[in-house]
């Protein structure tokens, strides 16, 4: 079974992040695949600051290669050897992870529609993690996110009614209905899978365990609010 690992990113990719690439495959490559299948693993990855155009052609490569599975991951993030064949267990067409973003304060990725329509964030708890939980969203972040390609047969019947298989940019930043605002390369994107039926779903179990690498500014005034635990790291 031939799985795809997409990487856009912009220069060099963050040393926890490969540490934790290198460890998923050691740990994907060792043993079988969820429903005894052997895995066959490819590595793209593009450098780039246009992000859309780098998701574009990454997609392009994959169906190219004819994967199976794409697994798209982002370079400043890091999570667990077993992370693939949690979200291949799953057999769902599109699964990924609500991470938190790189902002303070932080919030969730992952949005689903309540029952008047209306955006709400979905929040990962760590009850929800220890429960497992696996939910439907209206779209989650493509950081980490497991795609069956199979789905792109059902976006294609789609698109070929409106703009036309050849025409079709599924990165491109659209306008969020109703605003001059353009949405994020990954939620056009999710906007098309939807539009086309496809459903996605978040694993809050996974999302608990994974982190987004953020960088600080660390000042004189952050050393002395950290005094204590400073003098007592020893102890």
């Amino acid at each position: 079974m031939k799985v795809a690992i997409c990487i856009p990113r912009h220069g060099d990719t963050r040393g926890d992040f490969t540490i934790s690439l290198a460890r998923m495959i050691a740990h994907s490559l060792s043993r079988p695949a969820p429903g005894g299948a052997r895995l066959e693993l490819e590595i793209f990855s593009l450098s780039s600051s246009d992000l859309p155009e780098s998701r574009t052609r990454l997609l392009m490569k994959a169906i190219q290669w004819q994967a199976r599975y794409l697994l798209w991951l982002d370079s400043d993030h890091v999570f667990p050897p077993d992370t693939l064949f949690r979200l291949l267990g799953h057999g769902l067409p599109v699964v990924g992870c609500n991470q938190p973003r790189r902002s303070e304060p932080t919030g969730p990725v992952a949005v689903k529609l309540n029952e008047k329509g209306e955006m709400e964030h979905v929040w990962t708890t760590e009850d929800l993690a220890k429960a497992g939980a696996v939910e439907e969203v209206w779209h989650v972040g493509l950081a980490l996110c497991l795609m069956d390609m199979a789905v792109l047969h059902q976006v294609k019947a789609h698109v070929e009614k409106g703009v036309g298989w050849d025409r079709w940019a599924p990165f491109d930043r659209k306008l969020a209905p109703g605003t001059n605002v353009r949405m994020g390369e990954d939620i056009s994107f999710f906007r098309e899978l939807t539009e086309a039926g496809v459903k996605v779903y978040v694993d809050h179990g996974l999302s608990w365990e994974v982190g987004h690498i953020a960088e600080r500014v660390i000042t004189n005034a952050r050393a002395v609010a950290d005094r204590e635990a400073w003098l007592g790291r020893h102890k």
